[in-house]
C-alpha cells in the first residue's frame, strides 16, 4: 500500500481518483492548492504525488520543484488539460515521472501510478546495489558503483518515463559515448523501465545497412513497389510499434535518410515504399552514437535539426578510465559471470594484478574489460590471476612517448610547410603510437573522438 497526495483543484477528479486508487489499496490524501499540496508534504512525505498543472495559487511545475527540492525521489505525475511538448519539457526537466492529458482515463492512471511504484522500488535497489538485473533471461548486468553513473541511470530513469503518445511526437533520445562504454545496454535498461516493457526491442546498426536499402528497411514497402517485391513489408520503424527502436551508430545514416526520420520523430506518421496512405507508430526512439554529431552537423554531414531533437534529451556515457569504483566492480562481476560459465571457482586477482587494471586506460571500456577477463580465466589454469594472464600491455600514460623531434621533423630547407601537413604527420604519430587505435589516439591528443575521426576522413588518413 502506498500513500498518495492529489493536487487538483478539480473536486470530482480528486474524488474519482482517490475512490480508484483506494480500491487498488492505496491511501490517499487530497489537496486543492498548492499550499495545501505544500502543508501535506511537510506533515508527511507521500510515496508519490498527482499534481495538476495549472492551480490556483500556483503551476504545478513550480511546485513539483520545490518538492524535488526537499525530497529529490519523489515520482510526480503532472496533469493538465494543455498538452504541449513545451509543457512536457518543462516538467520533466523538473523531475516529473510522467505527463498526462485531461481529459484521462481514471483506469489508465491507476496503471501507470501502479507502474511508476513498481519502478521506484526498482530505482531503491540501484541506489543500493552496484549491480542492476537488466532482464530475468541472463541478460549481463549494468554497474553502477560510481557517483557517475549513478546519475546517468537516474537521467535514464526519468527518460524512461517520458509517454511515447502521438500526441507529443515519438520521444527521442541520444545516447553518447566512446565505443564499448554499454550504451545498448542503457537503451535496454530505458526500454525495460518504459512504459511497454514487454514490447519490442529493436536494435538496428545504421552501418550494416547498404544504402540503397535504408529507406525500405526502415519504413518497409508495398507490393509491387518493384520487380521482386511480392507482398509488402513490415519496416524496422513499424515493427518497434509498441515498444523501442534503438539506432544505433546513427552518424553514419545515410543524409537523404535523415529528414524522413525527423518527420516520423516529430509527427509519429510514416509512410511505406510505394504506399499513399500514412501510418501511424506508438514508439520510442533511442539513437546511439560514438562521434561528436554537433561536429558533424556544422560540417553538413549530419541535419544539424535532427541533431537538435534528438538532444532535447541526451545521456552521456563516460569512459571506464573516469570510473574506478566501477572498474572494479565490473571485475568482480566478469570473473563471478565468466567462472560460473566457464563451471570453475572463482579465482583471486592478485595485487599486482588490480595495479596492472588500475594503471591501463581501458580504451576499449567496459568491452574490452570483460574480454581481458575472460581471457584470464582460460589462461589462469584455475589459480590466482596475475598481470601475466591479463596480458595488458603497459600503460599509455606509462610508456615512454617518442620526443617531438623524433615523431614530427619539421624541416623547412626544402621550402615551405603547410599546417595541413604538420597536422597530418601529428596525426600519424598519435596513430602509431596508439597502436591505429583511434579513441586512445583521441586522448593522447586531448580531443574528442569525434573530431579526430573527422580530422582523418578531411585528410585522407582513415
Amino acid at each position: 500500500m502506498a500513500d498518495i497526495l492529489i493536487v487538483d483543484d478539480d473536486a470530482n477528479l480528486r474524488v474519482a481518483l482517490e475512490m480508484s486508487l483506494k480500491q487498488a489499496g492505496h491511501h490517499c490524501r487530497l489537496a486543492n492548492t498548492g499550499a495545501q499540496g505544500w502543508a501535506e508534504l511537510q506533515q508527511q512525505q507521500p510515496d508519490l504525488a498527482l499534481l495538476d498543472l495549472q492551480l490556483p495559487d500556483t503551476s504545478g511545475v513550480e511546485l513539483l520543484a520545490r518538492m524535488h527540492e526537499e525530497r529529490m525521489n519523489l515520482p510526480v505525475i503532472i496533469m493538465t488539460a494543455f498538452g504541449t511538448v513545451t509543457n512536457a519539457v518543462s516538467a520533466m526537466k523538473q523531475g516529473a515521472a510522467d505527463f498526462i492529458e485531461k481529459p484521462l482515463s481514471v483506469k489508465d492512471m491507476c496503471r501507470l501510478v501502479v507502474r511508476l511504484l513498481k519502478s521506484r522500488e526498482l530505482v531503491q535497489r540501484i541506489d543500493h546495489r552496484p549491480q542492476v538485473d537488466l532482464a530475468e533471461t541472463g541478460e549481463a548486468q549494468l554497474i553502477a558503483a560510481s557517483p557517475a553513473m549513478k546519475q546517468v541511470m537516474t537521467l535514464a530513469e526519468k527518460i524512461a518515463r517520458l509517454p511515447t503518445r502521438s500526441g507529443i511526437g515519438l520521444t527521442a533520445t541520444l545516447i553518447c559515448g566512446d565505443t564499448g562504454t554499454g550504451k545498448e545496454m542503457i537503451a535496454r535498461f530505458i526500454h525495460r523501465l518504459g512504459p511497454n516493457p514487454n514490447g519490442p526491442f529493436i536494435h538496428v546498426n545504421c552501418t550494416a545497412i547498404p544504402e540503397s536499402l535504408f529507406e525500405m528497411e526502415h519504413f518497409g514497402h508495398e507490393r509491387g513497389v518493384f520487380t521482386d517485391a511480392k507482398s509488402e513489408k513490415q519496416g524496422l520503424l513499424e515493427a518497434a510499434n509498441g515498444g523501442t527502436l534503438l539506432l544505433d551508430e546513427i552518424g553514419d545514416m545515410p543524409l537523404q535518410m535523415q529528414g524522413k526520420l525527423l518527420v516520423a520523430i516529430e509527427t509519429g506518421r510514416f509512410r511505406r515504399v510505394g504506399a499513399t496512405a500514412e501510418q501511424t507508430v506508438d514508439a520510442r526512439i533511442l539513437a546511439a552514437t560514438n562521434i561528436d554529431l554537433e561536429e558533424k552537423a556544422q560540417a553538413g554531414r549530419f541535419r544539424m535539426d535532427l541533431y537538435h531533437r534528438l538532444k532535447m534529451f541526451q545521456i552521456t556515457l563516460p569512459p571506464l578510465r573516469e570510473r574506478p569504483d566501477d572498474l572494479w566492480a565490473l571485475s568482480d562481476y566478469f570473473l563471478g559471470q565468466f567462472s560460473r560459465q566457464l563451471q570453475r571457482p572463482i579465482p583471486r586477482l592478485t595485487p599486482e594484478a588490480r595495479e596492472s587494471i588500475r594503471s591501463y586506460s581501458w580504451p576499449g571500456n567496459v568491452r574490452e574489460l570483460a574480454h581481458v577477463i575472460l581471457q584470464a580465466l582460460v589462461t589462469g589454469d584455475e589459480g590466482d590471476i596475475s598481470p601475466t594472464h591479463l596480458g595488458l600491455p603497459l600503460s599509455p600514460s606509462a610508456a615512454p612517448s617518442p620526443s617531438p623531434a623524433a615523431a614530427i621533423e619539421l624541416d623547412f630547407s626544402a621550402g615551405s610547410l603547410s599546417l595541413a601537413e604538420v597536422e597530418r604527420r601529428l596525426l600519424q604519430a598519435a596513430l602509431a603510437h596508439a597502436q591505429n587505435n583511434i579513441t586512445e589516439a583521441a586522448r593522447l591528443l586531448g580531443m574528442p573522438r569525434g573530431t579526430l575521426r573527422y580530422r582523418l576522413e578531411k585528410l585522407g588518413l582513415v
